[in-house]
């Protein structure tokens, strides 16, 4: 996706490329000679349609190559005057890493969750304050070296530079979730084609992450399997159906290129995608239970199920959670299929700066987000 930025600070979508790929299952690389070809595709026709050469990518980060930690940090202020000053900030950000790298990653994003001023909260930013030592708890996002290698000699093969490496789920959170949501926990749930991530977040920064191997295309293959069907017809019966309604004794009619045409009870298409549903509604309920209160929202994006009617109603009544799915006004590509696309192209755009991201991403977050508040 490329784009620009309007007179009113608005995105503008300039050019889009969509190329399927077959992704990649849950611990595993992506398959590097199927990603040359997607990306290089997809590349060839976001230039086209923008009239531009792409010479640098900010590259999103899936769940499952990322690792977070989190820490706490603590510095005397020594100012002359007492107060806290930007440059504390920074280096307490700086040294509560200290070495807690994984082994096998590299630094993405550092982004404090909550800070106090000789023991006591602050609330708002901590810049200016009378403090004798200020101290926070900051959450750090790694992301896979080999993730970065893969995905870094595709792109070096087509000419391309890597600007920056996102979180996915941050970019996505900071581009659907409101941010009075976000200030205080929120989940983002990412359904996906195979797999679906599960990210929970205090203001701006990423608390704890998880995985479930579970995504859009395992219901895809289940109508497949259950009506023997093509894959393009179950694909377009997945997209068109609507969770928890009555359908009765209605049927869908269905052409089968060389077979015929036959008549599919809606009742039983209802039992294939529900009974999927429910089988990722309790793996979603283990992993959700086991991070957060029950008072914390769910985000759900992706095109997995966020695109499909009822689906956030059906997965709220059997999470016990307030579940919401709403995309910010955007001129072109209006679906929850792209949410990742449009969180790294607006974290890019209005967040990154022109300066390299790989050095400069976790100050630009201060910055930026005033993740202070």
């Amino acid at each position: 996706m490329t784009v620009a930025p309007d007179t009113d600070g608005a995105m503008i979508i300039r050019g889009t490329g969509v190329r399927e790929y077959n992704g990649f299952r849950l611990g595993e690389l992506p398959r590097k000679r199927e990603l040359y070809d997607a990306v290089r595709g997809a590349v060839e026709e976001a230039e086209k349609a923008a009239g531009v050469s792409i010479k640098e990518l900010t590259v999103g980060v899936p769940s499952p190559f990322m690792a977070v930690v989190g820490t706490h940090g603590a510095v005397r202020i020594e100012t002359r005057n007492g107060r806290i000053e930007s440059a504390d900030v920074d280096y307490l950000i700086e040294s509560s890493l200290k070495d807690q790298t994984p082994e096998g990653y590299s630094l993405i994003h550092s982004t404090a969750v909550s800070y106090f001023a000789d023991k006591t909260p602050i609330t708002g930013s901590p810049v200016g304050l009378p403090c004798g030592v200020l101290s926070a708890n900051v959450s750090h996002c790694f992301v896979d070296d080999e993730y970065k290698r893969v995905v870094g000699a595709v792109l070096n093969k087509l000419g391309i530079g890597i600007e920056s490496f996102v979180s996915t789920a941050l970019a996505a959170a900071c581009f659907t979730v409101p941010g009075d949501v976000r200030a205080s926990s929120v989940f983002l749930v990412d359904c996906g084609g195979s797999f679906t991530d599960i990210d929970l977040l205090s203001g701006n920064a990423i608390i704890s992450s998880d995985s479930i191997p579970v995504g859009g295309r395992h219901f895809t293959n289940d109508l497949c399997f259950g009506l023997r069907v093509p894959r393009d017809i179950a694909e377009d019966l997945k997209r068109r159906y609507v969770f928890s309604l009555d359908y009765g004794d209605t049927s869908e009619r269905v052409r089968v290129p060389g077979e015929g045409i036959f008549d599919v009870e809606h009742s039983f298409i209802q039992l294939i995608i529900e009974s999927r549903a429910e089988e990722l509604c309790d793996m979603l309920a283990d992993k959700l239970d086991g991070m957060a209160d029950r008072n914390v929202p769910v985000w759900l994006v992706g095109s997995g199920l966020a695109s499909m009617r009822g689906a956030a109603e059906f997965i709220e009544s059997r999470l016990g959670r307030n579940v919401s799915v709403t995309l910010p006004k955007v001129s072109r590509n209006g679906s929850m299929g792209y949410v990742s696309a449009f969180g790294l192209a607006d974290f890019a755009l209005f967040r990154l700066g022109r300066l390299s991201a790989v050095k400069r991403t976790e100050k630009y977050l201060r910055s930026v987000f005033d993740w202070r508040s």
